[in-house]
């Protein structure tokens, strides 16, 4: 997990302690101060406010300590970039303040800002002194707060109703956009619409229904436990917790509890909200990040190679003149252009090999020897190789990286290539750099093995060579062998690693 996600899911646990302190509040002043306080600590928002409406104007309400000794008075709920907000219900992100003739009126200190809503109760914005000082995260979290303020806010409306009259709280509950429900003795008692829109069952069948009937299976043990250890009447609990519709769909939810009296007996007040969007979001921009950091690796590990044989063969032509060099240059170019469309290709199509051809093995594997460094070391396809269906630019690429890897551990090594269900032809062919001519045949439909006699790789490190970043080359960057095992997955084919007969590094690719 990156810094950046790391430092976020903190800023939201912080935020989710602060809607617990919340729950608690009876006076809504008290909430909009905790709210402020925790956009200027947990945020690290240093100028920032809550308005609320009030006859037609929004009014301050709660303010940071470092708000201007002069503060900002109430303006009309239809003015500026706050009542546009209020009006509207959206959120706003305003990169230079000045350029906007919404943002009037505004102290001309002020260059940026978030505009949020507090649901239909009034604004919450924050300011700084310099452009661009927001972005999108902040906005989320933003909004995430006031969320929490909304509906503390909205809970103690909600008791105040329920004191004056059970109609008038049946009336406030049920236009609520959370999923509003009451149960005692954990059994359902009261649900408004949007449990029943959120769970998949209607009213009826809730009613009367214990409530971990809905809570997933593989949750209610540990919700049953958080329950013991911090339930009391007169305590709110905030929870986090999948629940199972009646369909089956799982969904994501944020529960607060609050004790309360129902009908005499001592009952519980549950709002949820449904976060399933919201948390896909959140794993799919893991992966993303996940997915960009591997792509970027792989990049510039792929890249090198070619690379350094156009610039050795560009050197040997200033020098010699020969002309063949330049042809080697093209080709190792054309191979890095090659290169990049492939994994450019692979960032926007994912990790499945979808394009896949019948390939000439020998083709590929001599094209692949040509593109890497290997020195004075020899390849040895033992026959003439049949046909295997693939990408050929993928296993180009895995050829590249198993030559590259026996070459790196081995340097002067002599590398082979082969069927691994033991078809191989007895006849021998002649080593060479990469040049060789060989005939003989076999099928190659059980999968190709690459081998080498260099030093081998010791049988504890063999599961470790397949991670990410892995390496025990000094110059090393880890990347090979976990583009090799990524590229025959995209295949559905397996890889596994051994001892040759003389010692070195075994790989054997399964296509069956």
């Amino acid at each position: 997990m990156s810094e950046q996600l790391r430092e976020e899911k903190r800023k939201i646990e912080e935020l989710h302690e602060v809607a617990s302190e919340m729950e608690a509040c009876h006076d809504k002043a008290e909430v909009y101060r905790l709210g402020v306080d925790a956009a200027e600590g947990i945020l690290e928002f240093d100028i920032c406010g809550i308005d609320v409406a009030e006859n037609g104007f929004l009014v301050p309400q709660a303010t940071s300590t470092e708000m201007p000794n002069d503060g900002y008075d109430a303006l009309g709920a239809d003015e500026g970039l706050a009542g546009r907000t209020y009006q509207n219900g959206e959120s706003f992100l305003i990169p230079d303040v000045r350029t906007m003739e919404e943002a009037e009126p505004i102290q001309q200190q002020y260059r940026s800002i978030l505009s949020v809503p507090l649901g239909d109760y009034g604004v919450f914005q924050a300011g700084s002194r310099e452009a661009n000082a927001f972005d999108e995260d902040d906005l989320e979290l933003a909004e995430l707060l006031t969320s929490h303020v909304t509906e503390v806010i909205s809970r103690i409306d909600s008791q105040s109703a329920l004191r004056e009259s059970e109609e008038k709280y049946r009336t406030l509950v049920e236009g609520s956009h959370d999923a509003i429900f009451i149960h005692s003795e954990e059994t359902f008692q009261f649900v408004n619409d949007r449990v029943g829109e959120l769970t998949g069952y209607s009213r009826e069948e809730l009613l009367g229904t214990s409530i971990w009937e809905v809570v997933h299976e593989e949750d209610r043990e540990r919700v049953r436990a958080l329950v013991e250890e911090r339930d009391t009447d007169d305590e709110s609990n905030h929870y986090q917790l999948r629940i199972r519709t009646k369909s089956g769909d799982v969904r994501y939810v944020e529960l607060s509890v609050q004790g309360i009296s129902y009908n005499g007996e001592v009952g519980h007040l549950g709002s949820a909200r449904d976060v399933t969007q919201r948390r896909r979001r959140k794993q799919k921009l893991e992966r993303q990040n996940d997915r960009l950091k591997e792509f970027a690796s792989v990049v510039s590990h792929d890249l090198r190679n070619p690379l350094n044989v156009a610039q050795g063969h560009l050197e040997l032509a200033r020098e010699t003149g020969d002309d063949r060099h330049f042809e080697k240059t093209a080709s190792a170019l054309g191979r890095m252009e090659s290169l990049i469309g492939d994994l450019l290709a692979l960032a926007r199509q994912g990790q499945a090999a979808n394009d896949t051809v019948d390939v000439d093995l020998e083709t590929v594997i001599r094209r692949a020897w040509s593109t890497v460094s290997t020195g004075s070391a020899t390849l040895h396809v033992t026959d003439e190789l049949d046909e295997v269906e693939a990408d050929t630019g993928r296993l180009q690429e895995l050829f590249e990286n198993l030559f590259r890897n026996a070459v790196e551990h081995g340097g002067d090594v002599t590398v082979r290539v082969g069927a691994v269900d033991g078809s191989e032809s007895t006849r021998e062919g002649s080593e060479s750099s990469g040049d060789d001519d060989e005939t003989g045949a076999f099928t190659a439909s059980d999968g190709f093995y690459v081998e080498d006699d260099g030093p081998g790789i010791p049988p504890e490190e063999r599961e470790k060579d397949f991670e990410h970043g892995h390496t025990t080359a000094d110059d090393g960057s880890g990347l090979g062998l976990s583009i090799v095992s990524s590229i025959a997955d995209a295949h559905g084919w397996t890889v596994s690693v051994g001892e040759s007969d003389e010692g070195g590094a075994r790989f054997e690719i399964s296509t069956a």
